[in-house]
């Protein structure tokens, strides 16, 4: 196997830090892997990407893990546009500013560089985060390249910040952002709402449950309502062969009673035209993040890429 740290730019012309993985017999298939939130990026799951990248390899399948724009809490990109004034050419990324459907120019750009190196079957693959990505890519972008998806340990933001923050501070916080989401997005959240240091813009989109970001409710499946948005409506609306992939002990799927009954939730939303495309797995002893069990978790993706 090959590995060539490289960058691309996003369809804004952001400049985004990545590896590709290349087997060493030549090969158009390649999967796009989508990290997590935060510093949960690329770099800094080399276990996990790496393990990945072997077992991709092994069934001909190429690999690029890129660093999008929410990588870190809060990070300074560059801006490559020689049209623009040098004090323009930043952008202020990273989870703390990031808006979800901003996705679609950073995949779109990824896809724009590997057709470049000559890969035309590609498979889009998100952990955490990187799900609820893949379904608002799915929905929003324009022209649609991936023939399969992998969500890997999908979560639901919105319930889990009800969950943790409590009823009366989720709604002060909802509140709070919803004031200056179109007058000064860029404002801290301050730090009675429990949102601190998160940007108004990406406070509202992450708790928002009508929102973009909320593509997986199971807290409003399984215990209350908290918006009016049709239920996993992103979800509902992919046509591609999916993979939805748990680790048992996901932490974030403990208010709705644990990993297995969050995917019988999944299942429960899931048409049953689409139940002939989609398959639930489940790694054994396994934490959200599939720590420890990084080898396992990469054998089922691949074997299901290559033969699902």
């Amino acid at each position: 196997m090959k590995v060539k740290l490289v960058s691309f730019l996003s369809t804004d012309k952001l400049k985004l830090p990545g590896l590709l993985y290349s087997p060493l017999k030549p090969t158009k298939k390649v999967a796009v892997w989508l990290h997590g939130m935060g510093d949960n990026a690329v770099f800094y799951s080399p276990d996990r990407v790496n393990a990945l990248a072997e077992a991709l390899a092994a069934n001909d399948i190429a690999l690029l893990a890129f660093n999008n724009r929410g990588a870190h809490n809060s990070k300074r990109l560059r801006i490559v546009d020689d049209t623009l004034p040098e004090d323009q050419r930043s952008y202020q990324g990273g989870t703390h500013y990031e808006l979800i459907a901003d996705c679609i120019k950073d995949i779109d750009g990824a896809v724009g560089f590997l057709k470049q190196h000559d890969f035309s079957t590609f498979y889009l693959l998100g952990h955490s985060t990187g799900a609820n990505k893949i379904c608002v890519y799915h929905v929003q972008a324009g022209k649609n390249p991936f023939s399969k998806y992998v969500l890997a340990g999908p979560g639901d933001d919105s319930g889990i910040f009800f969950t943790e923050l409590g009823e009366k501070k989720f709604w002060q916080a909802l509140q709070y952002a919803a004031r200056f989401i179109e007058t000064d997005p860029l404002r801290t959240m301050p730090a009675y709402t429990g949102l601190h240091p998160f940007s108004v813009q990406s406070a509202w989109d992450i708790m928002n449950p009508d929102g973009d970001y909320n593509t997986f409710p199971f807290y409003e499946s399984a215990i209350e309502r908290l918006g009016k948005k049709r239920l996993f409506d992103e979800y509902r609306q992919l046509d591609r062969p999916t993979l939805v992939i748990f680790g048992e002990n996901d932490e974030f799927t403990q208010a709705v009673g644990g990993a297995s009954e969050a995917l019988n939730i999944f299942i429960k939303h899931t048409s049953n035209a689409r139940l002939k495309q989609t398959d639930f797995n489940l790694v054994p002893d396994a934490d959200h993040s599939f720590h420890g069990v990084e080898e396992a978790f990469a054998r089922q993706v691949s074997d299901w890429l290559a033969h699902g």
